[in-house]
């Protein structure tokens, strides 16, 4: 090979050996980014006159893989799903406690209950009586935080649907944009790499907030909708729709209306003005079911609760007429049992009646007489005590509470709810576990067939930063060929 020919060679050689320098470290760069696939420099000998002359750089390749990702996303979206429900759950059920717990219901109804049996031993005592009347109130105090706390979880849900909506919205844009840029470099020859890889740790982040499935179509574009069938990008954005609702009352519930896209006051997700349908999968969707349906259904349990309790005092007390409420109210008022749509909302306005609430006028006396009673009494008449007793621990036919028996003490139901609850929380603790380690392992599994090895990549850049020194070494060898020979032609 000539001085000339080594020259050129090794020139070629440094200008593919910075392209590929650049890559690796880019490479290595991204080895932890999600969605990121290792790309590659394609190369090619450089002829010339029939003969090779170096090489030359050309497309960047990018080692992909859509069915694994496809698996990955699906698997992510499913773990999101799982840990928004865990979560959200778990906090629920901190507040609920366990049946051993002293501030639990379970155990703030067998206070009330023991309270009631004490004061029927000792009827006149006003200790005991203030005792009842105390526990009466730290019993409605129970049913009124878990109402709140269900309440609190809903509108935690809301702002988090509002908050993925607008991520969702965002991360569409972003895909849009790089979409046009890709199909730019595509037109003028450029690499497309960049934007495949960008492409699809969009896509990743999209799939972590609602189930999607990506379509290849024409020039190597893409169209993306939920697995139930809307289009979020087509060329396109059609971006999500969602008012958020800052006080979600623990009566509200979700009423179709599809006139305005809200539903009961509650916003729902939509795109192209049509609400759109979701599996369980992303945390748009896991807060919608919170939101709607699993969180509405701890309330309407507790909500049925406080209204057998309201009831049961109701008719067990001699001195309550029609219309007239006994020890505990529905918001201050008497409960009309035969009204479904009065059990809404129980839970969190129950309450103590004022006439038996020193501090609201009244006497703790009647609790022990019948709360609209004229007068005392007979101080050592404990009837009406011990009928409240019984009241509480017989079967009762009306506690008609999804799941359990239609004839069970209040006692066996508020357990039952309860354990219902703690185990429904549990459920969703343990299929998060599941399911991020199936997330963990589809992300694997993608990594291996797409993703960077750092050890193959730093073995790479060693034989790269190797190869480069060896062709400094031959410019600066040829170099001073040509100048031994420039000096003897200028002797």
């Amino acid at each position: 090979m000539s001085i000339q020919g080594a020259l050129l060679t090794s020139l070629s050689s440094l200008n593919v050996l910075g392209q590929q320098t650049n890559l690796i470290s880019n490479n290595i760069a991204n080895a932890n980014t999600p969605g990121y696939a290792q790309e590659n420099l394609q190369l090619s000998e450089l002829l010339g006159n029939g003969m090779g002359s170096g090489v030359v750089a050309g497309q960047v390749s990018v080692l992909a893989n859509d069915a694994a990702a496809a698996v990955a996303n699906q698997a992510s979206g499913s773990a999101a799903y799982s840990q928004q429900m865990s979560s959200a759950l778990a906090a629920y059920t901190s507040a609920l406690g366990q049946p051993s717990d002293t501030s639990s219901l379970s155990s703030q109804l067998s206070a009330f209950t023991t309270a009631l049996t004490t004061l029927s031993a000792t009827p006149a005592d006003g200790t005991a009586q203030s005792g009842a009347v105390n526990a009466a109130q730290s019993l409605t105090q129970t049913f009124n935080s878990l109402s709140g706390s269900i309440s609190s979880q809903r509108e935690q849900a809301d702002q988090a649907i509002a908050v993925g909506v607008a991520s969702v919205n965002n991360t569409l844009n972003q895909l849009a944009q790089n979409e046009t840029a890709r199909q730019v470099a595509q037109a003028t020859g450029q690499s497309t790499a960049n934007f495949i890889n960008q492409r699809s740790q969009l896509l990743s982040n999209l799939a972590t907030e609602l189930p999607i499935q990506v379509h290849q179509s024409g020039g190597g574009g893409i169209t993306v909708t939920t697995d139930r069938g809307t289009t979020l990008y087509d060329g396109s954005v059609h971006p999500l729709s969602f008012t958020a609702t800052p006080v979600i009352p623990s009566s509200m519930r979700v009423t179709a209306d599809p006139s305005n896209g809200l539903t009961g006051g509650l916003s729902q997700v939509s795109a192209d003005g049509q609400p759109i349908a979701m599996s369980q999968s992303g945390s748009i969707a896991a807060n919608l079911q919170l939101r709607d349906v699993t969180l509405p259904g701890f309330s309407d349990q507790l909500d049925l609760l406080a209204g057998n309790l309201i009831g049961t005092f109701q008719t067990a007390d001699p001195t309550v007429s029609a219309g007239q409420a006994g020890l505990f109210t529905a918001g201050g008022a008497a409960l009309d049992t035969t009204n479904p749509a009065a059990i809404a909302g129980l839970a969190a306005n129950i309450s103590v009646n004022s006439m038996v609430d020193p501090s609201r006028g009244g006497a703790t006396w009647r609790i022990t007489t019948g709360v609209q009673a004229a007068s005392q009494g007979t101080t050592s008449n404990n009837s009406t005590l011990i009928g409240f007793v019984n009241a509480l621990q017989s079967s009762q036919s009306a506690t008609a509470i999804a799941g359990l028996p239609t004839a069970a003490s209040l006692s066996d139901a508020v357990s039952q709810v309860s354990g219902d609850q703690q185990a429904a929380s549990s459920t969703w603790t343990s299929l998060n576990t599941s399911r991020t380690q199936q997330a963990t392992a589809a992300q694997t599994a993608l990594s291996n067939q797409t993703g960077v090895n750092i050890d193959d990549q730093m073995q790479r850049l060693l034989i790269v930063q190797q190869t480069y020194q060896a062709s400094a070494e031959v410019i600066q060898t040829a170099s001073s060929m040509m100048n031994s020979l420039l000096s003897i032609i200028q002797a």
